[in-house]
């Protein structure tokens, strides 16, 4: 099934919709991820600081940790690149559009606040606001990774 999987062109191929269908599964796990993350910030971790400053934190320390994992599971996934190559200038370009995944979430969270801050403060609530902010985020994300971040080394 797996190797079924693995063959299908849009899995394995090179054109933009592989690899944008590509971006949406390692966009899966990393909200995954980021969501484990950011659930145990949030609600463990800086559980004794006050709302809003917990869930800018939260956001702050589940950035750091899951751009660094992402960087190689784009170059590796998404691109089909070598996960030792790249070097710092790609690195430092896919963190400054990353930015987008911190400072978005970060602007939506302060409206949020704003108008309804009990969302900050309900799991659920807090899970399914951050799901929908990260989805809408990610083929804008994708069109930056092919034009900008991995521009050179998919040239090469």
């Amino acid at each position: 099934m797996i190797k079924k999987l693995k063959n299908l062109k849009l899995v394995s191929g090179d054109s933009t919709y592989s690899q944008l269908f590509r971006t949406y599964v390692v966009g899966v796990f990393n909200l995954v991820f980021g969501l484990g993350i950011t659930y145990l910030f949030q609600f463990y971790i800086f559980f004794t600081i006050q709302v809003p400053l917990r869930t800018y934190l939260t956001n702050i320390f589940a950035f750091s940790i899951g751009v660094i994992i992402s960087y190689f599971l784009s170059r590796k996934i998404i691109f089909k690149l070598s996960i030792y190559d790249g070097g710092f200038n790609e690195f430092i370009k896919f963190l400054i559009t990353n930015l987008i995944n911190l400072v978005v979430p970060l602007f939506i969270w302060f409206l949020i606040d704003l108008i309804k801050p009990s969302i900050q403060n309900n799991e659920i609530q807090f899970l399914i606001a951050t799901i929908l902010i990260h989805g809408f985020i990610l083929p804008i994300k994708y069109m930056f990774y092919k034009l900008f971040v991995f521009k050179d080394s998919l040239n090469n």
